[in-house]
């Protein structure tokens, strides 16, 4: 009886432990780190997006495997006061220089706060998207839609970009 109870807790742990923890990529090779806004390539920095400034979005790195195709993006966000993790796998069509979300995945470090709002947006935003390559050092800034991108860009303007900075490797020659 005290060995089935003990499984039991166990499971729940090893399941409350799994399910609050970020997604994973195989074979991780290449990091880039997030180096701010963008309204094009070559562009200046830009400020963030109204819904990111209003869940303070903190966007970290972005790691691709050796396709480059894969990819999978960590970033975190508020919800009263309390800090939520985000990871989405993207895929990119480098010929067509899209990216599109696969899969993600949002849950609250602390505290039982509901982070489906902010992963609603995030998913919204990074849904289907064209893509820049471009500097030295490399750069990758997908170019999302924003309601805020007129007051971000200019007039005109229905996306910015979310950009990154290669920054090392991360897999083995």
């Amino acid at each position: 009886m005290k060995n089935t109870v003990f499984a039991g807790l166990l499971t729940l742990f090893t399941l409350g432990t799994l399910a609050a923890s970020d997604l994973t990529l195989e074979g991780e090779r290449w990091e880039a780190k997030h180096t701010g806004y963008k309204c094009g390539a070559f562009s200046d920095q830009a400020d963030a997006p109204l819904s990111h400034q209003d869940f303070d979005v903190q966007f970290e790195v972005l790691r691709t495997d050796k396709s480059l195709d894969n990819g999978l993006l960590l970033a975190s966000f508020k919800v009263d006061n309390s800090t939520c993790r985000y990871s989405a796998i993207l895929f990119a069509d480098n010929s067509a220089s899209t990216i599109k979300l696969v899969k993600s995945k949002a849950y609250a470090i602390q505290n039982d706060v509901d982070c489906s709002e902010g992963k609603e947006i995030l998913d919204t935003q990074l849904a289907d998207n064209e893509y820049l390559y471009w500097g030295h050092p490399h750069h990758v800034t997908i170019m999302f839609p924003a309601n805020s991108a007129e007051v971000t860009c200019g007039e005109g303007s229905s996306h910015v970009g979310l950009d990154f900075t290669v920054s090392r490797f991360l897999g083995r020659r």
